[in-house]
């Protein structure tokens, strides 16, 4: 739990941190989501592979706080970021059995389909996918053209 890293971004508000665990205070807050990975959780998978998920939560995160998305909403994107990591954790070459490809094809639509929910409809929320490009040998699709597809059926 050491590694973990408490980051908060798009206050807007009187915010007081007082000393001690837990302690906030503060009205009128509004927090944007944010989508973070650890480092212990970075350091699991494939360096290739977590270098685009850390690329992909800095982009996902300026969509976001643009848009003004909240915590609350961006909870999805979050809980998908971290079961695609997890299911990283055992692949150590860009040879993977086909259930594994499944797998992983399962953690990245549900990724992409957490983020097409709640932003626009857009080219520039297309553009965000970019990073990924790499799950795209691992999937056996391309990562842009399956966000293209589930953001035209969202």
């Amino acid at each position: 739990m050491g590694d973990e890293k408490i980051k908060i971004s798009g206050v807007k508000g009187d915010v007081v941190f007082g000393s001690g665990s837990g302690n906030i205070v503060g009205k009128n807050v509004k927090i944007t989501g944010n989508v973070t990975l650890s480092n212990q959780q970075l350091s699991k998978i494939p360096t290739e592979y977590a270098k685009s998920l850390e690329s992909f939560t800095q982009t996902i995160n300026q969509e976001l706080e643009k848009r003004k998305v909240p915590a609350e909403k961006a909870a999805p994107v979050q809980e998908a970021v971290k079961e695609l990591a997890k299911e990283m954790e055992d692949v150590r070459s860009d040879q993977v059995t086909t259930i594994k490809t499944k797998h992983l094809n399962t953690k990245v639509s549900a990724l992409i389909d957490a983020v097409v929910k709640i932003l626009p409809k857009t080219a520039e929320t297309l553009t965000a996918f970019t990073p990924l490009a790499p799950f795209s040998k691992l999937i056996g699709e391309g990562v842009e053209q399956l966000a293209k597809a589930l953001q035209k059926e969202a």
